[in-house]
């Protein structure tokens, strides 16, 4: 039971991450993400039981003003476990800002100043975005903040990024924090990067890690955007040792 116990907080840790983003949606303008998140355990690591999680979502944003966003989140997730299949739902609602204040980047001190002045392009610009979304999350009770932080190199259509997302819900008997980190590198509507994701529920001592790599395109001269998501997740296992998933992520943004 412990074992199985195990496998659902493993799931249940992923339905809270928001994955907002810095970036405010403009003013009177709509951000629309929508998610399918599978985890299947890998075949070399079944030993007492199988089980798979589907994890779907939306998102929505809406730019009030400049520097300020309304959010709603609208997720379901259901596992097949041995015992039969379980189904969850969580839903949030909450209010996004722009923290320019917190926009420092995330390089080392006088990188990017020595970059631009040793390297012979002309055209380096950069971007340093900061953004918290405090909200509510299922009941009036359980409060949820998450904070976004991203830094974004161009030289023409050349592009490098980070972004980092730290979520927390407290509330009712519930402590749990996210933790994100993304890199990626890009030439115009493409771009290339990796992701990983820890979780932590401090009222048990279960902890998670997930570590993806993933593709994205955009369309040109439109407002869209794919994401596709490849990698494994890794969590304790009782005294058996660790638990490994397959983990896979189709993602659509669509800005309206």
């Amino acid at each position: 039971m412990r074992r199985l116990a195990t496998a659902f907080i493993l799931v249940f840790g992923f339905l809270s991450c928001a994955h907002a983003g810095a970036w405010l949606p403009e003013k009177d303008h709509s951000k629309l993400i929508a998610n399918h998140i599978e985890h299947k355990q890998a075949t070399k690591n079944i030993v007492h039981f199988r089980h798979r999680e589907i994890y779907r979502s939306l998102l929505l944003e809406y730019g009030l003003s400049d520097n300020f966003a309304l959010t709603a989140k609208t997720g379901r997730q259901k596992s097949r476990l041995p015992q039969g299949q379980r189904r969850n739902e969580e839903n949030r609602l909450g209010i996004m800002f722009d923290t320019k204040a917190l926009a420092t980047g995330l390089l080392p001190p006088f990188v990017y100043q020595l970059a631009k002045a040793a390297l012979p392009f002309k055209d380096m610009t950069r971007e340093k975005r900061a953004s918290m979304t405090l909200g509510l999350q299922d009941e009036a009770d359980i409060y949820a903040a998450t904070l976004a932080l991203a830094d974004k190199i161009s030289i023409g259509r050349f592009h490098i990024g980070q972004e980092i997302e730290l979520d927390q819900i407290r509330g009712d008997g519930r402590f749990a924090r996210n933790w994100l980190y993304r890199f990626n590198l890009g030439f115009g509507p493409v771009s290339l990067g990796s992701e990983a994701l820890n979780y932590v529920d401090y009222r048990s001592p279960y902890a998670a890690l997930t570590h993806s790599y993933y593709a994205e395109w955009s369309p040109n001269g439109r407002a869209l955007k794919f994401r596709l998501k490849d990698g494994t997740s890794r969590a304790p296992l009782g005294n058996a040792g660790v638990q490994k998933n397959d983990y896979a992520v189709l993602e659509i943004e669509w800005q309206f």
